[in-house]
């Protein structure tokens, strides 16, 4: 996996020509934002019904800073809170706040090169950043309503183009995350007391994650190992003591999350199974957690690989179990009575 260059800078920020385009060009349209003219830097196009305009002509109206990779002929837009990125030809664009993906949007006509112009969707863009877009057809104008940001944002798109970059390599695998039909590993926890938990883990992201998890699970690692830390409305943590309370070592493994350097943009939602660790970034091994609820704290902090699909209401119980400090393990949020993993299975 590629590391990501100059991260610690990108975080800080933010918390082949196309052959034939069938595109027209339309010298009456009118975009107006807020009720006055944009003066357009090309007449926009009209692509399939849509209004396409210039990069630069999205840059001059929503106030969002914009910049272009020749390599991977990719865009990145932002408005200082959140990051779009978009690839010419490819009909979907991804959200991301810089830590996590937010969503993704579907683009009925995807960006394309007219006359060595980038031109991208007027209204799919616009609507990303929050802006209410009409159309008048008597006047052929687009109204645009948008209260553009009022910081100076040049240069903070160029600092996320490592994003796009491992983005675009990463496109199948995070639109088949958000579309929730990628390529997955499935996997259960069985529990001593017969609840099963359901998991699909996501090898096309987490990849050292997810193969360490599936080898510990098919060697039988996890069998007889316990939820060792519960905390309610955060997390259920296991994989790594006995029920006698003695730790289980296991190899240690590569972090994959975006404090180290890996573009790992899962959020730590409920549900999602997450690597535990130390200060070390690379000090995760076998120990898992589950998330109990959402958590932005964690995310780019943190190696999630997976989430629950089904079974989540014996997570529920386990969170609510009543928990002590433990004093053979010198810690506290254990639970009073113990939570057995009986074995991991990988379908």
């Amino acid at each position: 996996m590629k590391r990501i260059t100059a991260f610690a800078a990108a975080l800080s920020v933010a918390a082949s020509v196309l052959t034939a385009v069938p595109a027209m060009a339309d010298d009456d349209l009118t975009v107006r934002l807020n009720g006055s003219a944009v003066t357009m830097q090309v007449p926009p196009v009209i692509e399939n019904g849509r209004t396409l305009v210039s990069l630069r002509s999205i840059s001059d109206v929503l106030g969002c800073d914009i910049s272009w990779d020749p390599d991977t002929r990719g865009i990145t837009v932002t408005d200082g809170s959140e990051l779009t990125f978009a690839w010419i030809g490819k009909e979907n664009a991804f959200v991301t706040d810089a830590v996590k993906i937010c969503g993704y949007a579907p683009m009925e006509v995807p960006p394309v090169i007219v006359n060595d112009y980038t031109m991208v969707p007027l209204r799919a863009l616009s609507e990303l950043f929050g802006a209410e877009v009409g159309w008048d057809d008597a006047s052929r104008t687009v109204d645009i309503t948008y209260t553009p940001p009022a910081a100076d944002l040049t240069g903070i798109a160029e600092k996320f183009k490592t994003y796009e970059q491992i983005l675009f390599k990463k496109y199948d695998a995070y639109l088949g995350y958000v579309l929730k039909n990628g390529n997955v590993v499935n996997a259960e926890i069985q529990l001593e007391n017969g609840g099963v938990i359901e998991l699909e883990l996501y090898p096309d992201i987490a990849p050292v994650s997810v193969a360490n998890f599936v080898k510990l699970a098919e060697s039988h690692f996890y069998d007889g190992l316990i939820f060792h830390r519960v905390i309610k409305d955060f997390m259920i943590q296991g994989g790594g003591f006995g029920t006698d309370y003695s730790h289980k070592d296991a190899s240690a493994i590569t972090g994959e999350f975006l404090a180290n350097g890996y573009l790992n943009l899962i959020h730590h939602a409920r549900g999602v199974i997450s690597m535990a660790r130390a200060q070390d970034y690379d000090s995760g091994s076998s120990q898992f957690f589950i998330m109990h609820a959402d958590s932005d704290a964690l995310d780019g902090q943190y190696a999630a690989f997976g989430r629950v699909t089904s079974g989540m209401e014996y997570v529920d119980a386990i969170a609510e179990t009543p928990t002590e400090h433990n004093d053979t393990m010198d810690a506290d949020d254990v639970p009073v009575q113990q939570q057995v993993i009986k074995t991991i299975v990988v379908r």
